[in-house]
């Protein structure tokens, strides 16, 4: 229901990701009537009524389309009128401080049955008690999937750090955290800026990077010797590892 959108909480470190009990959100869908109709360029602003609370709905219109006033020859671009019942399928979003929902068109079809309001609300009474009232549980397989996914970013993210950080004699941290490549697969877990800081301290502790400067985190890079052995004869060759 409307209310209950308006009370999604922004899961931290994560956009457009709300929590619902212990639920992730990423799409609603609501059901209403229309109250208002504001059509810009851009954009046609509905407000819905459901009768627990109202909600702007903001669908974007594509660039072709900006310039087409009367979209009505268009079935996935209909404009609906005050008094529509319709359903709406989006992403929450804040804007000012205020919850709305932002859909693309083609998401809001109109409702002709007049049980369709009190069947949807059933809907939403048993998805409230058979789901989201109880604790989030993935399925097994879905739990080793994400486990093996982490353990193949980390593992990914070090041997990519590493590799940068061998092609330099010394660097500036900014340099490394404005690197796209290293921020694409940083993304993955979520917080970059903390999963690239994680393969520093790594790096750090391996001893492959000295620490210049800790005002401006400025380090340089020390090039370790390769111990390769020698087989039969056994032993052992040091080869320094110095352009």
């Amino acid at each position: 229901m409307i209310f209950q959108v308006k009370a999604l909480v922004p899961v931290l470190d994560y956009e457009g990701v709300y929590s619902h009990h212990t639920h992730p959100v990423r799409m609603v869908e609501i059901m209403g009537v229309i109250q208002s109709v504001n059509r810009a360029t851009k954009y046609i602003n509905y407000s819905v009524d459901d009768g627990t609370g109202a909600i702007q709905c903001i669908m974007w219109i594509p660039d072709n389309f900006q310039a087409v006033q009367d979209t009505s020859s268009f079935a996935w671009l209909r404009t609906f009128s005050l008094g529509d019942v319709v359903r709406v399928t989006g992403q929450p979003a804040v804007f000012r401080d205020v919850m709305q929902v932002e859909f693309q068109p083609g998401y809001i079809e109109g409702c002709e049955d007049p049980n369709a309001e009190t069947l949807f609300r059933l809907r939403v009474l048993n998805q409230e008690r058979d789901v989201y009232t109880k604790p989030l549980e993935l399925p097994d397989f879905l739990l080793q999937e994400v486990k093996n996914k982490e353990v193949f970013t980390k593992t990914t993210l070090l041997d990519r750090i590493r590799a940068w950080v061998l092609e330099r004699k010394e660097f500036c941290i900014l340099e490394l955290l404005d690197d796209e490549e290293n921020k694409a697969i940083a993304e993955e877990q979520g917080q970059p800026g903390r999963e690239l800081m994680e393969c520093v301290k790594q790096l750090l502790a391996e001893g492959l990077l000295e620490c210049t400067s800790q005002s401006t985190m400025e380090y340089q890079v020390l090039r370790p010797h390769k111990k390769i052995k020698l087989i039969p004869y056994g032993g052992e060759l040091i080869v320094l590892d110095d352009d």
